[in-house]
């Protein structure tokens, strides 16, 4: 930078300016950087001349730039990166000590793992979609220079480190909570692939997605009172339910300092060795337990021995629920609560009847009777199926009146060790929604499934980034919910979609600027819990100097 003297025919005296050359393409151009004045006379010179010579020093010292001007006519947009995620996620990552972690795995790596995790976690937040997917729309997102290849190497890199990675959420989620962790909620589901091949893991089993003509996986998640994942484990896809339970909890023992932990299950897990092994672990437990196996000789449906619950809300009559407690038959030190509610009653009612009206069209035209092959839904095995002559189906009404007397009873099992009160154990069970409702999130609005891994290290590890990525998210809604701010994920995700910068030049390919895009309410709301700035700015810089 450099001053000059302008002189003009229009103006009558000079003016002092600062000065810097631009260089483009093969000539260098004067721009101007600023306007010091008018010189009148000899003093005015020396004035600002002096002026000049100071300002040019602070601007090379510092590295301070003025605003070029700008005409608004000849701005272009260039590209929109949507990096709203990108931000949040960082935050998230470094609140939570997870960051900490995943630099763990750097070692002599040359490509960065913590950006190349990031970019799969930043994706999966914002679109679910595969590695190829993930590795094409990068530039979208704020990342840069992460070849495909990268992203694999990153998964491999981190896969051993999870079991240090549900230690952090436990001890992140702790802390946001603020209390001891002295409940959580177990329950299982089944991961299928686009596959029919079988391996070390992915087995056919029982499918909860109905895809059992497809090779699964087990998925355990254990979430807590606040709904928040911090543990899991993946199990071959034939395993029985309640053959996870005790393996999933005896790690969760040995990875936490944990004590007078209430374990809350599904009935799935309701056996005798569970109970039993629970007991061994000192573990407590609320399990739904099933009543019609129990003796005939306890009346468990007899309404006569039931009581109201004391203090139920709400106390209307035909949704009242009545309670029965006492020890449990099958299970040591343990008591048993039977309950019954009128619209549990009502639902079961319903429930039955719409099944038996689809079975009675499938009968009819027969006075009641049909072929079996007549009821088979599924073809295939109408393929191999030969009946008799003279086989029949026909509906069995003293079952139905049997089923129907046990319409609106359910049963959970509570150990006595737990000293929680009737209505307590009630509540805690009903909150098991906790971890079925991250089993929803995991697997529709983060499509953990299907899988298209297939290698079991690959797989471990793509189950391992969508913990992660629910285990963030649920984090998020937690510290909002602290700060009296109740999002949806929905609401979330579509907060943070909204938020992105606009890069755009002024058709001379000298300046290029960065437009910030205002921030919504939630986003608003959601910088400031996270301790984001909500400053957004344009600004706009050259590209280059002589």
């Amino acid at each position: 930078m450099y001053i000059r003297l302008k002189t003009s025919k229009k103006a009558k005296h000079p003016t002092l300016q600062i000065v810097e050359g631009v260089r483009k393409g093969d000539k260098v151009r004067q721009r101007t950087v600023a306007h010091l004045g008018v010189i009148k006379n000899k003093q005015d010179l020396e004035r600002l001349k002096d002026l000049a010579d100071k300002l040019i020093q602070r601007l090379e010292k510092e590295g301070l730039q003025l605003d070029p001007k700008v005409e608004v006519r000849k701005l272009r947009h260039k590209q929109t990166v949507y990096d709203g995620f990108r931000i949040v996620l960082d935050k998230l990552m470094d609140l939570t000590g997870l960051s900490d972690i995943v630099r763990s795995a750097q070692g002599r790596h040359r490509l960065d793992i913590e950006e190349a995790i990031k970019l799969i976690l930043v994706q999966r937040l914002d679109l679910p979609s595969s590695k190829l997917r993930t590795f094409a729309r990068q530039e979208e997102h704020g990342f840069s220079g992460i070849d495909l290849q990268h992203v694999y190497r990153a998964m491999d890199a981190i896969e051993p480190l999870g079991d240090e990675i549900q230690k952090q959420a436990f001890i992140a989620a702790q802390r946001a909570s603020e209390k001891q962790v002295d409940c959580i909620f177990f329950d299982v589901t089944t991961l299928f692939f686009e596959s029919t091949i079988q391996d070390e893991i992915r087995e056919f089993g029982f499918s909860k997605d109905q895809k059992h003509h497809q090779v699964q996986i087990v998925l355990a998640l254990v979430v807590d009172s606040d709904g928040l994942p911090i543990a899991y484990d993946v199990f071959k896809g034939n395993l029985a339910e309640t053959k996870t339970l005790i393996p999933v909890l005896k790690a969760l023992k040995s990875r936490f300092s944990i004590e007078n932990v209430t374990v809350i299950c599904d009935r799935g897990m309701a056996s005798r060795a569970n109970v039993e092994a629970l007991q061994g672990a000192a573990f407590q437990f609320v399990i739904a337990t099933k009543l019609r196996g129990m003796s005939k000789s306890l009346k468990i449906n007899d309404l006569s021995t039931y009581s109201a619950l004391y203090q139920q809300d709400p106390p209307e009559e035909n949704d009242k629920i009545l309670v029965r407690t006492m020890a449990h038959p099958q299970y040591e030190d343990t008591l048993l609560i039977a309950t019954h509610s009128s619209a549990r009653a009502r639902k079961d009612k319903e429930d039955r009847d719409r099944l038996i009206e689809k079975l009675r069209k499938k009968l009819s035209g027969n006075d009641g009777e049909a072929s079996i092959k007549k009821i088979i839904s599924n073809s295939g095995y109408k393929k191999y199926t030969d009946v008799k002559g003279g086989s029949a189906v026909i509906i069995d009404e003293e079952a139905i009146k049997e089923d129907a007397l046990w319409d609106g009873f359910h049963g959970i099992a509570v150990s006595n060790g737990s000293k929680m009160g009737v209505k307590e154990a009630l509540s805690r069970y009903r909150d098991l929604w906790r971890v079925e409702e991250a089993f929803r999130v995991a697997k529709c609005t983060l499509k953990t499934r299907p899988m298209f891994h297939w290698t079991e290290d690959r797989i471990k590890s793509h189950i391992l980034l969508c913990f992660m990525n629910l285990f963030l998210e649920r984090f998020l809604e937690l510290l909002l919910r602290k700060n009296q701010t109740t999002l949806t994920p929905d609401r979330i995700r579509h907060a943070i979609a909204q938020i992105h910068t606009t890069i755009f030049d002024d058709g001379s390919e000298e300046s290029e600027g960065k437009m910030s895009s205002a921030l919504t309410k939630d986003a608003e709301q959601i910088f400031r819990v996270l301790g984001i700035p909500t400053e957004r700015r344009t600004v706009m810089e050259p590209k280059c100097c002589a």
